[in-house]
């Protein structure tokens, strides 16, 4: 029974294995005949493996020559063309199917079966194999196929008839045939030929148009669209080839269009490319992919080349083995295989090209920055690439910049520019600076402001300081950042090429550092220009001021400089400001503005600390600030000189001389004294926070970052906080309205001065008027009249009643400037507890110790509302006070309202 089975799985595979070389026989299309071949492979073996003993003896045929004998028959039956060779899909599917087995014996069979199926079909049997083929071929090899076609037929079964070894039509094939009769070969069907070779030449005329497109160049089929610049399938010629060689076509010129694209692109004549040297040099980048591209299209036309070549030499080598001849075809889908990655290529060259249009300098090399990094692999590659090559000019102008000192940048594609108007007085400061419209994304400011600083330095070293060599190992960090181009737009800032700029900038830095510090004394030129200009000479200060204090009185106009300069001698010779080193002290002097109508001394005289040459340019934009932070000290020495010298030494001096009027000016007096003492408060108080506690701590900090110090910019930048740190501690400046309370402060002052002097004068004038009177009285005892008449007595009351008028008077004046007084003192006191800074409200704090202000202004004893919290910039706001001021004055209170109440307003 299982003999039985097995027979009947026999003749099922071949029965279906018939059936597929039947279907050979009737010439079905060659689109059709892979599937047919890639089941005939699989099906023989199959029957194999059923029948090992389908032979009774060795194989006929070595496989190879089997192979050989069966893909010349199929590529010589004339229902296939030359582009389809079914040889090399039999092969390719024979070799797969195959692969698995590794008795050799079983394969010989297996191609032996396939050979006998083919060589006993009507369809295959008059194909001749050449006469010197059948004259060479041994006569034991017509004797094993016998013996092969014996054998099949022993077994019961026949490949081309029915079972029982019913005998099948014999084919024409003689191997023992001699010659070529006109019996055995029919003639040939030239229209067949004729047709064979117009479709070869249609294929080879559509390959070869594809290849043109690929460079962008027209052809027989494929033309170019004169707007949008693609390719479309020419009218008149696409009707000769078929629809999928068409979209097949279509498909393949879009790589001729992204190669336009990026040829316009690198031609510097269209004026669609990058610009500069960058761009330069990335347009060489797309030239040398472009060559590299053409190379590779080249190779393509070489192999097409070949190919027709061997088409020609086909006939003449047809003697020759199948595997030896067979030549290798390229057709459209082996194009479309190739295409893709150059296609691929083509269009991230293309989006990074429009990308970059009309860029240069750090821009364009931020454009192509955007690419990296994506998650293709190929994307990140090119970007890489073309992003080094365009960052070489740059890498090469800051390592021009940074060891030389020198800008090559003739294009303006450099992020460091240099400003030709500036003079080498601003070489530091305003010289050199970042264009920050080409600094690219990968150099952060602070990397990009160190560059600056070492370029910076290394100028000022050799224009200014007549010092040329700045960096030591110039040629070593030289080579690192001119072969590292690559890192410059590394993700981490860790590469050499970051060190080579670290130690670079270090090296310059310091060695400016040393000679500013050393020979050029900054730190101590510092410390002079705050003893002088500051005031913290505090000795030197008093006694400037007392042996000027006849000029200070003088009108603006009536001063002259010149006679200023022996007495700041005189007072640097006597004071402690006689110790310092005499190169400070010969940057000292004092000078005289262009005074203002109504100025006097104090408005017009100043000191003024001159820098040059080195200093001159690290500190020069600093000067303004010192002038400005010494016209507020000034106005504070001045006002204490004013209230100690005149105002409450002429109190004293007084006081005495005009006790026989006390009980007339006894009320103006006391209010006087009251009033000097609170505004001697405030002036002491002044001064004391602003000298020593906004300008000596400060000073302090100053001197441990200074000590600290690794560079000159950390110095200078120190410096720059000091001058900012006390100029808000000053009142200078300011974003609130203080300095205009201080001032009314200060012209109250002034106004007490003035009616002082005027309350004084009028009482010596009374004082004089009484005492010329005492006198007349005793010389008229004298001569015996014994009085005075009544006409001088009635004139002595009126000038006594119009002296009493005058005290009035001057206290109502007196009772206006300190209402006036408190109104400005209330504000800057309302200002400093509103303000951000804790020194400040600590210092409102201290000058309203017994709450004397509070609770006379209502104002100051309520908390601060949300208005003040927002003009105090809690909530981040910067609310200026921009020339409004608050209303001081209670408003009127309703009959049933709340006692006190008081509104902040903006008049």
């Amino acid at each position: 029974m299982p003999h039985s089975n097995n027979h009947t799985d026999s003749t099922n595979f071949a029965t279906e294995f018939k059936g597929l070389i039947s279907q050979l026989r009737e010439g079905v299309h060659p689109k059709d005949s892979q599937e047919l071949l890639d089941r005939l492979v699989p099906l023989a073996l199959q029957y194999i493996r059923k029948c090992p003993d389908i032979f009774d003896s060795a194989p006929p045929l070595p496989e190879i020559i089997c192979l050989d004998k069966i893909m010349t028959i199929l590529e010589a039956n004339p229902i296939w063309g030359d582009n389809d060779k079914p040889g090399s899909v039999f092969h390719e599917h024979y070799v797969v199917a195959s692969c698995e087995i590794e008795d050799h014996r079983m394969r010989d069979l297996l191609a032996n079966l396939i050979l006998f199926s083919l060589e006993n079909d009507t369809s295959y049997g008059k194909v001749d194999y050449g006469q010197q083929a059948s004259i060479s071929r041994p006569k034991t090899e017509s004797k094993n196929r016998s013996s092969c076609s014996t054998t099949l037929k022993s077994n019961g079964i026949s490949l081309n008839g029915n079972k029982n070894g019913v005998s099948v039509k014999p084919s024409s094939y003689d191997s023992t045939q001699n010659g070529v009769g006109l019996g055995s070969v029919p003639l040939p069907n030239y229209v067949v030929e004729i047709a064979k070779q117009n479709n070869t030449n249609i294929d080879y005329n559509v390959v070869q148009n594809a290849i043109y497109s690929f460079l962008g160049v027209q052809g027989k089929y494929l033309k170019k669209d004169v707007i949008t610049g693609r390719f479309k399938l020419d009218p008149l010629s696409m009707q000769s080839i078929s629809s999928v060689q068409a979209g097949m076509l279509l498909r393949l010129s879009e790589l001729g269009y992204y190669h336009d694209r990026i040829t316009k692109f690198s031609n510097t004549t269209t004026g669609y490319n990058a610009m500069g040297s960058m761009g330069q040099a990335l347009m060489a980048k797309l030239k040398l992919e472009l060559s590299e591209f053409h190379g590779h299209v080249a190779a393509l036309q070489d192999q097409l080349n070949s190919y027709r070549e061997t088409q020609m030499r086909d006939y003449v080598d047809r003697d020759k083995s199948w595997l030896d001849r067979q030549p290798e075809q390229l057709t459209l889908f082996k194009l479309l295989c190739w295409y893709m990655e150059p296609l691929r290529r083509m269009q991230w060259l293309t989006k990074i090209a429009d990308a970059c249009q009309m860029k240069k300098g750090g821009d364009l090399a931020s454009v192509i920055y955007t690419f990296l990094n994506n998650g293709d692999p190929m994307v990140n590659k090119l970007a890489t690439d073309l992003l080094t090559v365009c960052c070489a000019p740059l890498v090469r102008m800051i390592s021009k910049w940074m060891l030389e000192g020198g800008i090559e940048d003739s294009h303006g594609e450099f992020f460091i520019e240099s400003i030709d108007e500036v003079g080498a007085d601003r070489l530091w400061h305003d010289k050199f600076r970042l264009r920050h419209s080409m600094l690219p994304k990968f150099v952060t400011l602070e990397l990009a402001d160190k560059i600056l600083k070492t370029g910076k330095s290394i100028n000022f070293l050799r224009e200014i300081c007549k010092v040329e060599e700045a960096v030591k190992d110039r040629k070593e960090l030289k080579f690192v950042i001119d072969n590292h181009v690559s890192h410059i737009f590394s993700y981490v800032p860790d590469t050499t090429w970051h060190a080579a700029i670290e130690t670079c900038y270090s090296q310059t830095s310091k060695h400016v550092l040393d000679i500013m510090v050393g020979p050029h004394k900054l730190l101590d030129h510092l410390q002079g220009m705050r003893r002088y200009l500051l005031l913290g000479q505090g000795d030197f200060v008093s006694i400037f001021i007392e042996n000027m204090k006849d000029e200070l009185e003088k009108i603006g106009t009536e001063i002259y400089s010149h006679d200023l300069s022996a007495m700041l001698d005189a007072a640097l010779r006597c004071t402690n400001a006689q110790y310092d080193d005499p190169d400070i002290l010969n940057h000292l002097d004092v000078v005289v503005k262009t005074p203002y109508p109504g100025d006097c001394g104090w408005d017009v005289i100043s000191l003024q600390y001159t820098v040059r040459g080195p200093l001159a340019t690290m500190l020069e934009p600093a000067m303004p600030t010192y002038k400005a932070l010494f016209k507020p000290l000034w106005r504070i020495k001045h006002m204490e000189f004013v209230l100690s010298t005149k105002i409450w030494k002429i109190q004293m001096g007084n006081a005495k001389a005009l006790r026989s009027l006390h009980d007339e000016i006894s009320k103006a007096t006391y209010r006087l004294h009251l009033f000097t003492s609170e505004i001697m408060h405030f002036v002491h108080q002044m001064q004391y926070y602003v000298l020593f506690e906004v300008i000596e701590c400060n000073w302090v900090e100053l001197q441990k970052r200074m000590q600290q110090a690794k560079a000159l910019d950390d110095i200078l930048d120190a410096h720059s906080k000091f001058l900012q740190a006390i100029s808000v501690g000053c009142f200078v400046n300011t974003s609130t309205n203080m300095e205009s309370h201080l001032e009314v402060v200060y012209e109250n002052i002034i106004s007490l001065e003035n009616w002082q002097e005027n309350f004084y004068k009028e009482c010596f004038a009374e004082l004089e008027a009484r005492e010329k009177m005492q006198r007349a009285i005793a010389e008229s005892e004298g001569t015996g009249r014994f009085g005075v008449t009544t006409e001088q007595k009635m004139e002595r009351d009126q000038e006594r009643k119009i002296f009493e008028q005058k005290i009035l008077t001057c206290c109502r004046t007196l009772e206006g400037f300190a209402g006036s007084y408190a109104k400005a003192v209330g504000g800057f006191l309302l200002a400093l507890n509103s303000s951000d800074d804790h020194n400040l409200q600590l210092f409102g704090t201290r000058l309203d110790f017994n709450e004397y202000y509070k609770k006379r202004d209502t104002n100051l004893s309520k908390p601060l509302t949300f208005e003040h919290w927002r003009m105090s910039n809690v909530y981040g706001y910067s609310k200026s006070h921009m020339g409004g001021r608050y209303s001081m004055y209670p408003q009127p209170t309703p009959q049933f309202g709340r006692q006190g109440n008081v509104s902040l307003t903006w008049d």
